[in-house]
């Protein structure tokens, strides 16, 4: 055991001599290569420091500039607003020929810039008002005066931004234009606008407006705006449930050039619902109806309520009928059984079933009488529509997910 252990020291020493040495070698030849690379840079410097003695010897001094005070920076000037007055000036200076994209967004973006002002814009647009200029910028769709994205007239497009500006000053203004407006579109308008704002207080004097613009005898060249006029005069009595024009609305039907006032009649069919139906029997004979065409409008009435009264059934199989219409009225009128008198087609319940029937049964009493080959194909048509009403209608209502 002891020879062991000293077997194992020894080796142990000889190992570590052996490292030192080799050690000590490596030392050596790190310090030679050291002095080496000491030598090449030194000899590197020299030459850099040759390099730069001559190039300064030889450089012409330039003095420096003299060192002046920064410039002071100039202030950013910021752009001047306009004013309420200006933006309105700049709207009347548009007055375009026709509308145009270019036009359009000018007018989008200076009536913005009005609302933003507030209160304070209320005054230009008043000012502007009193003065009952106008200019048109887009051609509005049939209907309601409020149907519109772009503004139809820059009266309009004020009277929008007084709205939206909102308070008791913007109140008064609108209606202090309702009292004085001879527009039938302002006035549809307003009465919507101050409906909104403060519910029935303008009532009476919005029907009063309506009322006395539609007693009026119809303008002739009217501007693009005003095109739908009656529509929305009446539509402002119909808004508020007001029948007291249904008597005017009568005498007013059939014009002296023999056309027939399609808006007075929409009125009196909203207001008086199936009452109508017997007016417009009458009128459908009446001999100044020389044109019969004209006589059309009232059959449509009559459709209205196919299926739901005895009187308009009997109107309507008068009328389609009559070989003195056009086969094209008569096929409408026929083919539209599947429209008129329902209150959304789109969207069918079991509560339209039983007009959906009595429309399916007129047609399977009606049909095999008909003679008229547009009649006989109109009929076939209506009653394939209806059949899948009827399938649609009967489907119980699927619950939302």
């Amino acid at each position: 055991m002891k020879k062991l252990l000293t077997v194992m020291i020894a080796v142990a020493l000889g190992a570590s001599a052996g490292a030192l040495l080799t050690a000590k070698k490596l030392a050596v030849r790190h310090k030679a290569q050291l002095a080496e690379e000491r030598a090449a840079w030194q000899s590197e410097k020299d030459v850099l420091e040759a390099a730069l003695d001559e190039a300064r010897s030889q450089a012409t001094v330039v003095p420096l500039p003299t060192a002046q005070a920064p410039a002071a920076r100039a202030t950013p000037v910021t752009p001047t607003k306009a004013s309420p007055a200006e933006i309105v000036a700049k709207l009347r200076a548009l007055r375009p020929t026709r509308p145009d994209a270019r036009t359009t967004r000018q007018t989008i973006a200076m009536l913005e810039e009005l609302i933003a002002a507030g209160p304070p814009a209320l005054p230009a647009i008043r000012e502007f008002l009193a003065l009952n200029e106008d200019a048109y910028f887009a051609t509005p769709a049939r209907g309601r005066a409020d149907e519109w994205i772009v503004p139809p007239t820059l009266r309009l497009g004020l009277l929008d931004a007084v709205k939206q500006i909102g308070g008791p000053e913007a109140e008064t203004l609108l209606a202090e234009v309702l009292s004085a407006t001879g527009r039938g579109a302002e006035v549809s308008w307003l009465a919507r606008a101050l409906q909104d704002m403060a519910p029935n207080k303008y009532r009476d004097v919005a029907l009063t407006a309506a009322r006395n613009l539609l007693a009026r005898p119809p303008a002739a060249g009217v501007n693009p705006a005003d095109r739908s006029e009656r529509d929305q005069l009446f539509g402002v009595l119909t808004m508020f449930g007001d029948t007291s024009y249904v008597t005017a609305a009568q005498a007013q039907l059939l014009r002296a050039d023999g056309e027939v006032d399609r808006s007075a009649l929409k009125y009196l069919q909203q207001s008086l619902g199936q009452q109508a139906v017997a007016l417009a029997a009458q009128w459908y004979d009446d001999p100044r109806l020389t044109d019969p065409a004209r006589k059309e409008p009232f059959a449509r009435l009559a459709l209205s309520f196919v299926g739901a009264d005895a009187q308009a059934d009997g109107f309507y199989q008068k009328a389609i009928n009559d070989m003195t219409l056009s086969e094209n009225h008569r096929k409408n009128l026929i083919e539209d059984l599947n429209q008129d008198g329902f209150p959304d087609t789109r969207n069918l319940s079991t509560r339209d079933l039983p007009l959906i029937q009595n429309r399916i049964a007129f047609i399977e009493q009606q049909a095999p009488l008909a003679t008229d080959p547009a009649n006989v194909a109109a009929f076939k048509e209506a009653y394939k529509d209806l059949l899948k009403m009827r399938e649609r209608a009967s489907r119980p209502a699927q619950a939302a997910p």
